[in-house]
């Protein structure tokens, strides 16, 4: 039986789009389903600052341990 953890995401309040894993880099997403999880909420805040800018909201959220990203 898994446990929760708390993850984060990251979306662009420019274009609505989530932050997510792109060929080894970070990439965009309109979906949610396919944004990715950060595990630390600074990590999230400065990936966001890095590859958007100051115009970006962090999304916290509880998911099953073994919860997979899909791509």
């Amino acid at each position: 039986m898994s446990g929760l953890i708390r993850v984060y995401v990251v979306q662009s309040l420019n274009s609505g789009d989530f932050l997510c894993p792109y060929e080894g880099d970070v990439g965009f997403t309109p979906y949610l389903y396919r944004a990715g999880f950060f595990y630390d909420r600074e990590e999230a805040v400065s990936t966001a600052i890095e590859e958007i800018g100051h115009n970006f909201n962090v999304f916290g959220f509880w998911v099953e341990q073994d919860k997979q990203v899909h791509q």
